[in-house]
């Protein structure tokens, strides 16, 4: 069996040579934790979100993370990719079950990064579908950054992660660690070890406090 590394997915990523350069101001590593930021912001609250949290979320600090790449198809002159529908067009219930599958769907794939073998497997996925491509900042310090690329509401929380995952890779290798009583994601050693976040591990649990609800979709959504 052939062990894959992450030495190997960059070898094997034909575009590992295509840099992008990021304004000037931005650092590679700022967007890196606003990669991180962002998507465990997805994780610890959208139990709670609707449909104008989730959009929200996508036109707020989602948009700004993919700003820096347009979408492949134009790079590339392809034809455009086929119109998303609306947010407002569809149905409440709809919304919420896309969000519950996509927070299961990212929360098991941060379990596998854990180790070297599953984190290089999952940058390799990434690059592989476009999802992340690699940048430079002004000071010429390498990085990562999401493209709009991802379709699946899943695939776009995780090209974030990936994006920080390619920039940090020894903080998901010491400190990753997913809550096996709620799922939360944090970085830090002793919850590795422990394998429950503080809120469980203190014996008292008390659940997140639910995030406003906008009285309006904003205008698009």
């Amino acid at each position: 069996m052939v062990m894959i590394t992450l030495s190997t997915v960059h070898a094997n990523d034909s575009s590992i040579d295509t840099i992008l350069t990021l304004p000037e101001r931005t650092g590679s590593l700022a967007i890196a934790r606003a990669c991180r930021e962002t998507a465990l912001a997805f994780v610890h609250e959208s139990s709670y979100w609707g449909k104008a949290e989730l959009a929200m979320w996508l036109m707020g600090p989602y948009a700004q993370l993919t700003q820096y790449v347009s979408n492949s198809a134009r790079r590339h002159g392809t034809d455009s990719p086929r119109p998303v529908p609306l947010l407002r067009e569809i149905d409440a219930r709809m919304v919420e079950r896309v969000v519950r599958s996509a927070r299961t769907e990212v929360i098991e794939t941060m379990k596998q990064t854990a180790d070297a073998e599953g984190g290089a497997s999952f940058a390799f996925t990434m690059m592989s579908a476009g999802f992340v491509v690699r940048c430079e900042d002004e000071g010429h310090v390498p990085g990562w950054v999401p493209t709009t690329d991802a379709r699946r509401l899943a695939d776009r929380v995780l090209s974030l992660l990936a994006a920080d995952y390619l920039a940090r890779t020894s903080d998901y290798e010491n400190e990753l660690s997913v809550c096996r009583h709620c799922g939360a994601i944090d970085f830090d050693a002793g919850i590795r070890d422990r394998g429950i976040c503080h809120r469980h591990g203190s014996g008292t649990f008390a659940p997140r406090s639910r995030t406003p609800t906008m009285p309006y979709l904003p205008e698009g959504a």
